[in-house]
């Protein structure tokens, strides 16, 4: 009786909880680690098995060689989530604009070393791998 009784309470268990709503996470963000920031931008590793990106790049400040690495031109909108620090946030990128526009957050006077030739504009940045919606 004890065994029926389990089967019994491990079925409504598993009942209620694919039961809830699932639509309130999304779990679709692609994982950035920033390599580098630069002076008018922040170079990134997009962690993907799809191709994104530049496929040979190399940092010639530390010799090390990537693929899948991109140039995003917010810096002021990386360094309020990083405060500066080379983590990994969690991405979803925009269509791709033929000319895309450079925030004015502030003025560059250095040239980059060696960027990225891909440059991409993301419409979802996020410290979690999932977005938690509202409504």
């Amino acid at each position: 009786m004890k065994k029926g009784n389990l089967f019994a309470a491990l079925l409504a268990t598993i009942l209620i909880f694919s039961s809830c709503k699932k639509s309130d996470t999304d779990c679709n963000l692609i994982p950035a680690k920033i390599i580098r920031y630069d002076c008018d931008r922040v170079i990134f590793h997009i962690v993907t098995t799809e191709s994104i990106g530049d496929t040979d790049w190399e940092d010639v400040q530390t010799g090390q060689r990537y693929s899948n690495v991109v140039s995003y031109y917010n810096t002021c909108k990386i360094a309020e989530l990083t405060n500066g620090e080379k983590v990994t946030l969690y991405v979803s990128f925009k269509e791709p604009e033929s000319n895309p526009t450079i925030p004015d957050c502030f003025r560059c006077e250095a040239l980059s070393q060696n960027p990225p030739q891909t440059k991409v504009d993301f419409a979802t940045i996020s410290k979690s791998a999932c977005k938690i919606t509202t409504n």
